[in-house]
Order: C-alpha cells, then structure tokens, then sequence
C-alpha cells in the first residue's frame, strides 16, 4: 500500500469561521454549511456556490460523521489515507488517520477540549487498528452482486452538469461509520445525489488485492474482503450469542472475488461467506479460569425464536439455502453448546438449511488438517448447489456485465466458539473449493482432486494463503486483540513446531487481554459505533490494572497464611516447625486457598463494560 496523496489528487476541502465550517469540493457543486454554538451543531444547510479554495483551507480525503463529545462536539475528517489497489478501475482506500475539528469558532484540527481528551483516545485505540476501508466509486458494504443490483449494467456513475456522481444504496449493518456519518441526512436540500458525494461509506475489516499472471493467456486480480456488521460487534468474551431481533455477536461477511482476464473474455467471480456466534442467548464471562464457563439464558422456546429470526434474516440477505458449519468439540461446555445448537437449527423449518457439526480439534488432531476433507466431502453437493456469482464484463467499458451467467443461491455459514481461529480455516478451504472450480471450469487446471489443500496455479497459491493469513490476523487482533491462531496452517498448508508455540504465546496473550482489557476496549467500540453517550457519562481508564490488583492480593494473602497457617498446624516445639518440607507443605496448602479465593471473588478484578453496568 502507498500513501494515496501521491495519486489521487485532494479534491475535498473545509474553511472553519466563526460560527460554522464551511465543507467544499472541487469537483462537486454543493457545498456542506455546518453552523455551531459552543461546541454543538445548530443548523445544516447547503448551498450550490462554486468557490475556488483559499489559502486557509484544509484538504481532506472523506467525512467520518460528527460526533458529541462531553463538552464539544467535532467533526472527524479522514487525513490520511492509502491506496490498497482497485477494483475494475474503483480505486479502494485504507484510513490511515482520523483527525478532529471541534465545532467552535474558528476551530483548528485536534484542538481538543481537556474534557474530551480521554474519549477522543478511546477513538483513536479504535482508528488506529488501521482496519477502516471506504471508497469513493465502490460500495464496500455490499457483495458485488448486490452492488450491480442484478442488472447487466454495472454503472454506479450518473453525470450531471456539475460533473461525475456516485449512486450507492448502503447496506448499513457494515457501515462503520453510519450513526456519525447520519447528520447529513438534516440537509434542506433534496439533492440525493450532493448528499451521497459527502456520505463516505467506511467499513472494518480487511481488503486485499493483488495482481497474478496464470499463464501465457491468462492474469487475475484476486480480492479478499472481509466485512464486519456493527449491531452486536464485540469482544470476545465480553459479547456472546445473539440479540432480541437475531443479530449476531461478531457476524462477518467475507468475500473472495477473482477478475480472470483471457484473450477471449474478462469475467468476474464472487463466493460469499459468513461468520457469526452460535444464535441464541448464551454467555462466557471472563472469570480467571483459562476458558471460562458457558452459560445458556432463557429456555429453549424463546431461544429456537432467536435462532429462527437469524436465519430468516440471513436467507432474505443471502438467498434460500444456508449451509451451516458448526466447528466446535464435541466435549465439555463446547459439546453442552453444540447439542443445544443442534437442536435450535432442527427447529427451524422455514429456511432451507443444512447443517453440519463437524468437531475440528478431533478431527484434525495430530496436526492432521488434511482431514478437512472429510468436511468438504460431506457438503459437496450442497456446494454445487450453492454456487457462485459469474458475470462477464464488457472488455471495452468495465461499467458493462455483458452477460450474467450465474448467481449464488445461498451462504456457507461457519462458526466455532470465537468464530476466529477454527473458522478462519474452514473458510479458507471452502474459498480454494470455489476457486479450483472456477479455474477449472476455465481450463486454467485440468484436474480437482478433490483434496481440500489442493495447490493453486503459479503464484496464485501464494497470494491466497498471503490475503487468508491476514485476514485471520485482523479478524482476531479486533475481536481477541492478538493475531490469529493456526496461521502457520493457512500461511504453509501444515501445522509447525514453531507455529504451535506462537500459538502458545498469543494464546497467553489473550488470556491477559481478555480478563483485563477488553471491558475497556468494549467501551471504545462502543463509542466509535456510537452505542454510547460520552456528553451523558463520565468515563476514566482504570489506573490500576486487574493483575496489578491481583498480584497485591496475592502477596498479602500469602503473607498472612504462610505467617500464621504453621500456628495452626503445629506447636511450635515440634520438630518438623521449621523444616524445609513442612515449610513447602505450608506454602502448597496457601497457594491452593488463595487460587480458590482467587476465583470465587474473580469479579473485584475484572471490569465490566459500561453497557453492561446498566
């Protein structure tokens, strides 16, 4: 990726006066006029005036939204951005920097109000994951198919006098930015199209595009996108299982798009996926423990309702048929979780559905991950029927699908405990499954061996395993805040020593995060997507830090009872008082005390999310 000032040209500009800012572009007519008083917004207007940029003006690649902080309120402005590639010619940003502009008189960017300092960190924790996307041509919120709305022509551009607009109709639940970025919806004006300039979609997750050279008569661009839904987006841990109306904790969708070009033709080809939480009421709230236990709320009546509500509402976004992969043990809480999950989806009789809990960690034992064929196996005929979208692109204007030639009639839907690691590797071998065909299809390869590692052509078998292990990586450092488990897997194609042991290590990692961090890291999620009030509550950072608290506990607590346990035990006459075994013995018997006071007071140590708190 390169810094996008170096090829895209900074068309959109913003003068700040004394009782407004005044928002510009040089190739749009329409002008955003956002008056203020004392920090907040009190009229949004627009004005068709063409002005010519002044010395004072600040440059800027999109509009994040407005948002109200405790004193001020501020407008957040994309500063900085990179070009990640393009998509039939669209190109695609990455938000690099989000900058603030309080809403007072003549207000300078980051000028932040003291009382606003803390949240506008919170902010920062969040934009700096450097996992924000937005496009001024592409909606990123959408699957290609839907983007082209069914229709041979893939045109989102309507020309008008003042020059070139862009036409997008949303999908919402990935729009990040989508409860800030609803102010413009005050304008006076009608002009659907002055209001779509202004509106920057910007969505979390991962997009990559790379460039491969198959053969002599044939290259490709092959896109991975991940998209995250923001309704119930989340912590580990912190967030489980599914709301009221049947949105899931973490749903994600994930899209592998190939752009092969031939002699003879240019197609386009898109496989969607999705990830999400077992959908029902469930919970697993941090309590010390390695993995803390999972509870069920509610009975099964209102949870079969949940599950239902789920996938009606996954069928009308991704067609009838849902093929659902559930990958976690089939033992302890996991197997309690699984038998309940089997038994919600038999209840579901109004979407078509198949499913399939295949238990991974047994299964693929012994780092043998070649057994993930036995999963393909068992659904590859659902696959067949699932398909893919295919269109063919007009090789002289890329706004045209000359032909359309298949459309995907439904969704794999993957999950494990997290919907991280596990499902990351599932997904990746049904993305190759769609891949293989398509190349073999096109006579790129002449052979399926059906073996879910076979090898991709050339250079494209590295650029796949290159854009999976990332979009693992990003997926888990937002929802766990460390990198993905496996990767040596998706990365290599097997299981190593080496990687086994960074799996160790970012697994203790978790562990730390998980149980000390995340209650914080919830809140800056949850005020970036706007599920907090910040001018309504008064919100610090916790000084000290629960291990911090923990280690204090255990050091006083082993002092008094290794002090005074002896006491009790033995006279003080005895021989064995001071001997080293019995001073061992003492100090066994304390550590086992401590631990169990440890975790049945576990809750002084571990923070709870200020949402949770109400």
């Amino acid at each position: 990726m390169v810094d996008a000032k170096q090829f895209i040209p900074m068309k959109r500009f913003l003068e700040s006066y004394q009782d407004r800012i005044k928002l510009f572009s040089t190739d749009q007519p329409e002008q955003i006029h956002i008056y203020h008083n004392i920090g907040r917004v009190t009229k949004i207007e627009t004005k068709s005036i063409q002005e010519q940029k002044s010395n004072t003006s600040v440059g800027f690649f999109a509009v994040y939204g407005i948002m109200q902080l405790k004193n001020w309120s501020y407008l957040l402005l994309v500063t900085e951005a990179n070009m990640v590639g393009q998509i039939l010619q669209r190109t695609i940003l990455q938000v690099e920097q989000i900058s603030f502009l309080p809403l007072v008189p003549n207000g300078r960017l980051n000028d932040i109000h003291a009382n606003d300092q803390t949240y506008c960190k919170m902010l920062q924790e969040v934009f700096s994951t450097r996992t924000l996307y937005f496009s001024y041509e592409y909606d990123l919120s959408n699957p290609f198919d839907k983007i082209m709305g069914n229709n041979s022509q893939f045109s989102t551009q309507q020309k008008t006098s003042g020059g070139i607009h862009y036409y997008k109709i949303p999908n919402n639940r990935f729009v990040y930015n989508w409860e800030h970025i609803k102010f413009l919806n005050q304008f006076q004006s009608t002009n659907l199209l002055a209001l779509q300039y202004w509106q920057t979609i910007i969505i979390s997750g991962c997009v990559m595009i790379r460039y491969c050279k198959l053969n002599q008569q044939s290259d490709c661009s092959l896109i991975l996108v991940s998209r995250r839904e923001t309704l119930r987006s989340g912590r580990r841990f912190v967030q489980r299982g599914c709301d009221q109306d049947g949105n899931c904790t973490n749903f994600a969708e994930t899209e592998q798009i190939l752009i092969l070009n031939r002699q003879e033709s240019k197609d386009i080809y898109s496989f969607v996926q999705t990830r999400g939480s077992m959908p029902f009421n469930w919970q697993q709230q941090p309590t010390l423990k390695w993995a803390p236990k999972a509870t069920i709320i509610g009975d099964r009546s209102y949870n079969s309702e949940l599950c239902k509500k789920h996938f009606e509402k996954c069928a009308e976004s991704y067609q009838q048929l849902q093929i659902i992969l559930n990958l976690i043990d089939k033992k302890g809480t996991q197997k309690m979780l699984g038998e309940y999950f089997t038994n919600m989806i038999s209840s579901v009789k109004t979407v078509k559905t198949k499913y399939v809990w295949f238990d991974f960690h047994h299964e693929c034992r012994n780092m043998k991950y070649e057994n993930l064929s036995k999963l393909l196996n068992e659904i590859k005929d659902d696959l067949k029927k699932l398909g893919y979208f295919h269109a063919e692109i007009d090789k002289n204007n890329q706004n045209i699908l000359s032909n359309i030639y298949q459309q995907q009639s439904g969704v794999v839907r993957t999950n494990c405990m997290d919907c991280l690691d596990r499902t990351n590797v599932v997904q990746s071998v049904v993305s190759r499954n769609f891949l293989l065909h398509i190349l073999n299809q096109a006579n790129i390869i002449h052979t399926l061996t059906g073996e879910a590692l076979q090898v991709l052509p050339n250079d494209l078998e590295q650029i796949f395993r290159d854009q999976w292990t990332k979009n693992a990586d990003i997926m888990s450092v937002l929802y766990s805040g460390t990198g993905a488990l496996k990767t040596d897997f998706t990365r290599t194609g097997k299981r190593t020593f080496w990687g086994s042991l960074q799996d160790g290590k970012n697994s203790l990692h978790r562990y730390y995060i998980n149980n000390f961090v995340d209650a914080h890291n919830q809140n800056c999620i949850d005020l970036a997507l706007g599920k907090l009030d910040a001018d309504n509550m008064n919100y610090k950072k916790p000084k000290f830090n629960g291990v911090l608290q923990i280690a204090i506990f255990i050091i006083i607590l082993m002092y008094i009872m290794t002090s005074f346990l002896p006491g009790l035990i033995l006279d003080e006459q005895s021989t064995y008082h001071n001997s080293c075994l019995m001073k061992l013995f003492i100090f066994g018997i304390s550590m086992f005390i401590t631990s169990k006071i440890l975790l049945k007071i576990h809750y002084l140590f571990i923070s709870k999310p200020i949402r949770d708190q109400n």
